[in-house]
C-alpha cells in the first residue's frame, strides 16, 4: 500500500512527459507531429477557409462603411434597434403579471364604478387563462398572446385531430394582445380610464357625454367664473319691478 501513490505519481508524470514530447514534435522543424497532422486534415483546410471567408467579410464591411457612412449609419441604427426590441420583448412572465395587476385595479373598486370594457376584456384573459387555453409565442422582435380552442393536455378527439384544428387564416382572431418595447399594448388600451364607468352617462345629453380639453380651458369658463365674484348692480327697470311687486 506504500508504493501505491509512488505509482500514480510516476505514471501521472510520465503521460505529461509523453504529451508534452507529443506537442514538440509537432513543432517546426521536428517533423509531421500532431498539430501538423490537425493543421493538413480536412478539419483544418475548413477551419482556415472559414476564418478567411470571415477576415474577408468584416475587410469589405470595413470598407463600405468607409465609402458610405449613411448607408452604414442607417443599417447599424437599424440593427441596434433590432436589438433592443428583441432585448424588451415582454415574456409570458410579464403578461401574467399585467394580467394580475390590472385584475387587481378592477377589484377594488365596485361594479357600479368599474369600465365596463376594461372589466369585459380582463374577465375573458383570467377565464381563458383559468382554462388553460392562453398560448404565448415569442416573434424576435415582439410576442404574442393568442388563445386555443382547447387545453394543451386536453387529450379529446376535437384537440387531438389534425383536421379539426383552427386554420391560420382565423389566426388573426385568436390574438388577445402584442407585446413591443416592453409594453402589452392591447390590455394597456382597454385599462385606459379603467375607473371610469361610461354607462353612468348614457343617460345625458350628447353635448354633456363628453367632455374636451377645449371645454376644461376655454376663455368662456374663466369669463363665467369671474363673473360670479361682480358685483350684483339692479338697473332701473329692476327698480320698479321690485316696487311694482
Amino acid at each position: 500500500s506504500g508504493t501505491k501513490p509512488e505509482r500514480v505519481r510516476g505514471g501521472t508524470a510520465d503521460n505529461m512527459a509523453a504529451l508534452w514530447r507529443r506537442f514538440r514534435s509537432s513543432a517546426p522543424g521536428a517533423g509531421p507531429g500532431l498539430w501538423s497532422r490537425i493543421r493538413n486534415s480536412k478539419l483544418g483546410f475548413w477551419t482556415r477557409s472559414l476564418v478567411n471567408d470571415y477576415k474577408e467579410a468584416c475587410k469589405e464591411i470595413v470598407v463600405g462603411a468607409r465609402d458610405h457612412p449613411g448607408k452604414a449609419g442607417f443599417y447599424c441604427t437599424l440593427l441596434t434597434g433590432a436589438c433592443v426590441c428583441g432585448y424588451k420583448t415582454p415574456c409570458d412572465k410579464s403578461f401574467h403579471a399585467s394580467l394580475l395587476e390590472s385584475s387587481n385595479q378592477l377589484l377594488i373598486l365596485s361594479p357600479w364604478v368599474r369600465n365596463s370594457r376594461a372589466d369585459r376584456h380582463v374577465q375573458n384573459l383570467v377565464t381563458a387563462k383559468n382554462q388553460g387555453r392562453l398560448r404565448h409565442q415569442n416573434m424576435l422582435l415582439f410576442s404574442l398572446v393568442y388563445t386555443a380552442p382547447y387545453d394543451a393536455k386536453t387529450s379529446i378527439y376535437n384537440a387531438q385531430c389534425e383536421y379539426l384544428k383552427p386554420r391560420w387564416l382565423d389566426f388573426p382572431n385568436r390574438v388577445l394582445d402584442i407585446g413591443f418595447f416592453g409594453k402589452w399594448w392591447i390590455l394597456s388600451s382597454k385599462m385606459r380610464d379603467w375607473d371610469i364607468n361610461d354607462d353612468e352617462f348614457v343617460y345625458l345629453p350628447a353635448e354633456l357625454q363628453t367632455v374636451t380639453s377645449q371645454n376644461l380651458h376655454s376663455a368662456e369658463n374663466e369669463r363665467l367664473f369671474e363673473l360670479k365674484f361682480q358685483a350684483v348692480i339692479l338697473g332701473e327697470e329692476d327698480t320698479q319691478v321690485g316696487g311694482g311687486g
